[in-house]
């Protein structure tokens, strides 16, 4: 008898705690920064939960960023600017960040001023993140919009800035700017000169992220940064030339990235100072992307003068049209010290042959790879070769992760691979291979270059691009 009475009586607390409102519960603090974090559109649903929910709304900081998320099904629509004018003029709550794409900027609708009068609203006055970007057909309509006065209430509060399509050049010049907070910054397709950026750096005495898109309206730019940790630059398309980037002194520099793969554009890198850089990548092997890396000059794949090595990079990325082990060879010569590779090929590939060819390497140099990724591998000779040799010779290596081009092989093939690699008679012992599906990024193009400049949590800044795993 008691025991029934002990199991109706915890049913009976089991059914009253499934009736309590948790959330509800929730301190107003915790809630308002639950709607912070939330999408914008998901952050103004909350006031349908109850009057406190819309209390609490309407005073909360939120992150107004305009972009659409294009991870979601269905894809969302873009809010309209009247919600958007609402939400500027009647919030009451900061607004912490603000992220306006081209879409709302069209160069027939005055952009300048539609921007302009935006960002003078009260609710920015504590603004700590600020991106915008002018429509992409500004450049080649008319001179580029200046960049808008508003920006400057700003200064002492920003920590993240990106701008786009608009000038620096004028009476609104980077001379004028004082960033004091600022640590991450995106400058696409703008008017500045090479003093005018310089000027820009200077003001900003905690800057710790640079990403360059696109023109910049001078023919060079030197980069003297105390502070920098990374910076990414990625050239623009059709037409745009994108200026010579040489790198004289950064002294806490350790990611250089390149987002640039298989097509022709033309760029130069020059490195002269940056002693802690250990994460280099994409290096294309299309011969009019050049490197000059302190003593080291390369032309696509081709090296051109070798006086000596570099210890420091650990982690570089290729990008090979036609798959070559003689070229990923010389880059190992080049940093003996690589622990990771990541190379994205595009066809078949040369024979890479090695037997005879590269026996003077293993009296001279040890492969020091503990990870390789391969993107597009397409099991033929070509391929198999390059990757076995890896197999039978890398022996501190860890992880070999082949990305496949045909994304659904059968299991059939899948045996004959790893008969073909010879992982029976595997130099290291520790060594794994996954043969995985390819991956395909849903995000847009800018964004994910975005993140790899400016997210500086992660010690190897290519990995969440190889996240996508064959079950």
């Amino acid at each position: 008898m008691e025991v029934v009475f002990r199991s109706a009586r915890r049913r009976k607390l089991e059914e009253e705690e499934e009736r309590i409102d948790y959330i509800s519960c929730l301190p107003d603090s915790i809630i308002e920064d639950i709607i912070s974090l939330l999408p914008t559109k998901d952050g103004a649903r909350t006031q349908i939960l109850s009057s406190r929910w819309r209390e609490i709304w309407s005073s909360a900081p939120i992150n107004l960023d305009l972009n659409l998320n294009l991870d979601q099904s269905p894809i969302p629509r873009y809010i309209p600017t009247r919600v958007i004018l609402s939400i500027l003029s009647t919030h009451q709550g900061p607004i912490r960040r603000l992220s306006i794409p081209e879409v709302y900027l069209n160069y027939k609708d005055n952009a300048a001023l539609t921007l302009d009068r935006w960002l003078q609203s009260s609710t920015l006055d504590k603004l700590q993140e600020l991106e915008f970007q002018h429509d992409h057909h500004c450049g080649w309509i008319a001179p580029l919009p200046p960049l808008p006065i508003a920006v400057h209430r700003f200064s002492s509060n920003l920590r993240v800035a990106s701008f786009g399509g608009c000038s620096f050049l004028g009476g609104n010049s980077a001379n004028r700017l004082h960033f004091p907070l600022l640590k991450n910054l995106s400058l696409s397709n703008v008017n500045i000169s090479e003093s005018s950026l310089q000027s820009l750096l200077d003001a900003c005495p905690v800057l710790e992220s640079l990403l360059l898109i696109g023109k910049m309206g001078c023919s060079r730019v030197q980069i003297v940064s105390p502070t920098l940790r990374s910076i990414g630059v990625r050239p623009g398309f059709l037409d745009s030339v994108f200026p010579q980037l040489i790198i004289e002194d950064a002294p806490c520099l350790e990611r250089l990235h390149h987002f640039q793969n298989f097509d022709g554009k033309k760029i130069s890198i020059s490195v002269i100072s940056a002693p802690k850089l250990h994460v280099l990548g994409t290096i294309s092997t299309h011969h009019d992307f050049s490197v000059k890396f302190f003593t080291i000059f390369f032309q696509g794949a081709h090296f051109v003068s070798l006086m000596t090595v570099v210890h420091n990079v650990k982690v570089l990325a290729l990008a090979q049209k036609h798959l070559s082990l003689d070229a990923v060879i010389e880059f190992l010569k080049c940093f003996p010290c690589l622990e990771k590779i990541y190379i994205k090929t595009k066809m078949a590939g040369e024979k890479n042959l090695w037997s005879h060819k590269h026996r003077n390497f293993f009296g001279t140099c040890e492969i020091r790879l503990k990870k390789i990724v391969l993107t597009n591998y397409r099991g033929n000779t070509s391929h198999v070769n390059f990757a076995k040799f890896f197999v039978l010779n890398a022996r501190m290596l860890e992880s070999m992760r082949l990305e496949l081009f045909d994304g659904n092989p059968s299991s059939a093939w899948i045996d004959k691979q790893h008969k073909l690699l010879k992982l029976k008679n595997k130099a290291s012992r520790d060594m794994h291979l996954d043969l995985v599906s390819n991956y395909r990024l849903l995000r847009p193009y800018p964004f994910v270059c975005a993140e790899q400049v400016h997210d500086l949590s992660t010690a190897d800044p290519f990995q969440r691009l190889h996240d996508w795993v064959l079950q």
